[in-house]
């Protein structure tokens, strides 16, 4: 995701060669050599937020969680709406266990691009792990606000309903699935008759 976003901004903005050389080494699988341009290249341009996210995505590449706050951090301040530094720093946090700050960084994200679903996945995803069943229930009907047509959201919310007990809600949710999407269920092959 960090990359793919690199790329589009670096061309639609051709921010530099230097960067293209980065992304270049990337594809080609040369991590060390691209960490090492991109720290050369963040000497000399230390507020870039292309040259930041490299960093940050390199970082993320060796699992290096500490250096990829730290560049995520630095994209966060000069760009506090930077939706993808947003929900790059709620998966490093959610990743050393720091549950709070992860659902902080995801709900920011969420409030300047409500639209999103990764973020509002991994909050309905760190509910779920903490047993917040109805706070789980309300992320996946926002879900639906924006993509009524999800019939996997729906059969998500059936599931958890069922969870509840609200067998009438999970009933709704799943004729909702059927509904937006009704030749996605196959039936199982029919035995063949014994002679």
């Amino acid at each position: 995701l960090l990359w793919q976003w690199i790329e589009t901004t670096n061309k639609s903005n051709a921010s530099s060669d230097r960067i293209d050389e980065i992304i270049d080494l990337i594809s080609v699988a040369s991590f060390d050599i691209a960490e090492e341009q991109t720290e050369k290249y963040l000497l000399e341009f230390t507020d870039c937020i292309i040259g930041r996210m490299c960093a940050a995505a390199l970082c993320l590449e060796k699992s290096d969680l500490k250096g990829a706050i730290e560049n995520l951090q630095t994209i966060y301040y000069k760009q506090p709406t930077n939706t993808l530094a947003l929900y790059a720093l709620g998966h490093c946090y959610e990743r050393i266990d720091k549950e709070a700050e992860a659902i902080e960084f995801y709900q920011d994200c969420l409030k300047f691009k409500n639209y999103l679903e990764f973020p509002r996945q991994r909050l309905a995803a760190i509910y779920y792990k903490n047993g917040q069943i109805e706070r789980v229930i309300q992320e996946y009907r926002l879900q639906l606000q924006e993509y009524p047509d999800d019939v996997e959201t729906y059969v998500l919310l059936g599931y958890l309903y069922l969870e509840t007990g609200d067998y009438t809600a999970a009933c709704e949710a799943f004729s909702n699935a059927i509904l937006v999407h009704p030749d996605n269920y196959s039936a199982p092959p029919a035995e063949e008759e014994k002679i």
